[in-house]
């Protein structure tokens, strides 16, 4: 494995910071946005959404390497999504869906170039969990989120990723959800995936740590940090409390 899987699973739980490149393509605002967002002491910035190019991508992957060190990470919603300026890559299969194309049609488009470029891959293993919100992903995906009463089958399609080959499981409420990945389901999960990546619906501290404590080593915060503005230095602080001795 690489650098940064090695990082993410090295004991230390983590913080990731989402941006949607389709929302970040005027320059000046972005660059006053990405100093706020650095604020918040990330570990780690994620970057993809549902509808982003591939210009897009790349000029957002620039503008955060222009202003910090911070490790990017792509997380895509599409093989054009892709650039070979990002640290790393969760090369995602939508395992909770029966779509074909988000299974591995589109990661048979991007393969080639993936495999010749320096960028280290993740296989992901990507389970949507219904968090009581329509999601863009859902949408575009053609496939439904799983039902959070329905634990037996996310875990099992955990499992089943696991045993598969994929080195991380990604559980995602989606974005804005009202209800996130319970802290039961994180546990259970958490026992047999070496990287768990956990996202949607963390709006306060209380669900970052909760997430964290019941073995997510990735939590994923992207509209909460729109939303309330507060969240940043509380986010700062947060980090610093865990990691006393970093930056």
């Amino acid at each position: 494995m690489g650098n940064l899987y090695s990082l993410f699973t090295d004991g230390q739980r983590r913080i990731a910071i989402l941006i949607d490149p389709d929302k970040e393509i005027v320059a000046s605002s972005f660059s006053n946005r990405l100093n706020a967002l650095m604020d918040a002491a990330p570990d780690v910035f994620f970057v993809g959404g549902s509808t982003g190019t591939r210009e897009q991508t790349t000029h957002c992957i620039s503008m955060i390497r222009e202003k910090t060190n911070i490790p990017t990470v792509l997380f895509p919603g599409n093989s054009e999504q892709f650039t070979d300026q990002a640290d790393a890559l969760l090369l995602l299969s939508l395992i909770s869906g029966r779509n074909p194309k988000y299974l591995i049609e589109e990661q048979v488009k991007s393969a080639r170039e993936i495999y010749r470029s320096p960028v280290e891959v993740i296989s992901t293993g990507y389970i949507l969990v219904d968090g009581g919100t329509a999601t863009s992903t859902s949408r575009i995906s053609a496939t439904q989120p799983i039902d959070p009463s329905s634990s037996n089958l996310i875990i099992d399609t955990a499992l089943a990723g696991t045993l598969m080959g994929h080195s991380c499981i990604y559980l995602d409420a989606g974005s804005g959800a009202k209800n996130p990945v319970s802290a039961k389901l994180i546990a259970s999960i958490a026992s047999f995936t070496s990287l768990l990546i956990v996202g949607g619906g963390l709006r306060n501290l209380e669900a970052i740590r909760q997430a964290h404590d019941a073995g997510a080593n990735l939590v994923v915060i992207g509209n909460a940090l729109e939303q309330d503005a507060s969240l940043i230095p509380a986010l700062k602080a947060y980090q610093e409390n865990r990691n006393p001795y970093s930056g």
